[in-house]
């Protein structure tokens, strides 16, 4: 495997924020203000708060704390960090606060901000402040790039990827329209097995032998359910891509239950079992009795699907649009909402 995402892209991220905040710190010291980076607080809780920059000002007679929050994520912030940052500032005892974001905030956050006493500065306010070559050079710090296995390639244009998942925000008949909160091309994981099926062929008068048949399989990473399979390998190309999600299930382990489930289904001995663990077989792609299963070569690869968070009253779910053919694919979308938070912590969501 060629990922080398977690660390390289939690690093891209902190340096773009680490650069917001030190622009912030300069902005407020050019006005006569004190500003320290990453400065810690005890709250009246007993909490340690950690403020991205705590701007202080006192002229003799009134002194002046702000607490600012920095923001260089991808996308506009949401209510939870106003009410948090509100949270932090009540327990400190600080006067006001103030949370900065490259990509502005949603109608909830700026609700929630007027409630709370709290300042957004967005990108309009930023480039009042600072300067619009300064706020370009913090958007123009590129994504990381992560190096992994592309199982299949791109061949769907974005404008049509972009059209299907807007037919499933419709609904049937646009009856329960959904808000396409964000979409993006996204890179998901799958293991890749090699399998040596082993079935025992009996002809009349000849004594019974054992065939085995070779295939390839793919099962998605986040949570072993069955994706393919094919009678050889796929091609698989290294590729430099934007957005991943790391994988979340182990590869070996994997082989190892593959390979269990199919020596459980013999060993059995009631026909109940036997169906249960065939229904099990059967949902892993594996649908012939087996005398045995081998599980080598498992390695995990990627594959490009567009994937949109779609949002109706307070509910939430994931759309993968397949970017190889273009169709909607039903069960990596169940698995991405099921593992909803992970999926947007990988990517930066």
């Amino acid at each position: 495997m060629h990922l080398r995402g977690d660390k390289l892209k939690e690093q891209t991220t902190l340096e773009k924020g680490a650069a917001l905040e030190q622009q912030i710190a300069a902005y407020f010291r050019l006005n006569g203000y004190d500003a320290d980076l990453n400065a810690k607080l005890e709250g009246k809780s007993g909490a340690i708060h950690e403020i991205d920059v705590l701007v202080h000002k006192s002229d003799g007679i009134t002194d002046f704390t702000l607490a600012v929050e920095c923001k260089a994520w991808e996308t506009p912030i949401e209510k939870s960090v106003v009410s948090k940052l509100s949270m932090v500032i009540s327990d400190i005892g600080i006067n006001k606060g103030l949370i900065v974001s490259l990509q502005g905030w949603r109608s909830g956050a700026e609700k929630s901000a007027r409630q709370e006493r709290i300042e957004l500065w967005g990108p309009d306010e930023l480039s009042q402040r600072l300067g619009a070559v300064a706020l370009a050079e913090l958007h123009s710090r590129q994504r990381n790039q992560y190096a992994v296995q592309a199982v299949r390639e791109i061949s769907v244009p974005m404008d049509k990827l972009e059209q299907t998942l807007a037919s499933q925000a419709k609904g049937p008949l646009g009856t329960s329209r959904e808000e396409i909160v964000w979409s993006e091309l996204v890179w998901v994981p799958f293991h890749l097995v090699e399998l040596r099926y082993s079935t025992v062929v009996k002809e009349f008068l000849r004594k019974p032998t054992t065939k085995v048949t070779p295939a390839w399989s793919m099962y998605n990473a986040l949570d072993d359910t069955y994706f393919w399979t094919q009678p050889d390998r796929p091609d698989c190309t290294d590729r430099q891509v934007d957005l991943v999600i790391a994988a979340k299930t182990k590869p070996l382990a994997l082989g190892k239950t593959l390979v269990a489930t199919v020596t459980k289904a013999n060993e059995v001995r009631t026909a109940n079992a036997r169906d249960r663990y065939l229904a099990k077989l059967y949902d892993m792609g594996i649908r012939q009795n087996l005398e045995s299963l081998s599980a080598g070569n498992i390695t995990t690869v990627h594959y490009p699907f567009l994937v949109g968070l779609l949002r109706r009253r307070g509910q939430e779910r994931l759309v993968a649009i397949n970017a190889f053919n273009g169709k909607l694919d039903e069960a990596v979308s169940k698995t991405l909402t099921e593992n909803l938070a992970y999926v947007c912590q990988s990517i930066g969501k």
